[in-house]
């Protein structure tokens, strides 16, 4: 089994682990055993993979010039994901949470969240 859960959501959701399984997979699994308690909006970041942006109508920061910036970050038992959640390989019994981060450059500048924020500020910059 695999727990997916959005920080302070409530209730964790259960899935059934496979061999290889990646956080996108898990999530698509919790989606199927809970449609209205676990929506979720993911973009794409180059080389970073897929990243999530919104989860039960809580986007995170949509413009990235509008201080303070908060974004979903990955935690795989309990530490910050390096990786999208296509790329994030889980193992039966991983604790997979999506948490809203604010987000401190002195703390995130080389995490992936870091990543994140760079590329929406590069992204915006070229609209």
């Amino acid at each position: 089994m695999v727990t997916v859960s959005i920080a302070g959501s409530g209730n964790p959701i259960q899935v059934n682990w496979s061999q290889g399984m990646n956080v996108q997979q898990a999530m698509e699994e919790a989606y199927a055993t809970n449609p209205s308690g676990f929506v979720y909006a993911l973009q794409y970041f180059g080389e970073y993979g897929y990243l999530a942006i919104m989860f039960n109508q809580t986007f995170e920061t949509l413009i990235p010039t509008e201080s303070p910036y908060y974004y979903w970050e990955l935690f795989v038992n309990g530490s910050p994901s390096q990786n999208g959640i296509d790329a994030t390989i889980l193992n039966d019994t991983d604790v997979v949470t999506f948490e809203l981060t604010l987000y401190i450059p002195s703390l995130h500048a080389n995490t992936l969240l870091g990543k994140k924020h760079k590329m929406k500020l590069f992204s915006s910059s070229m609209a």
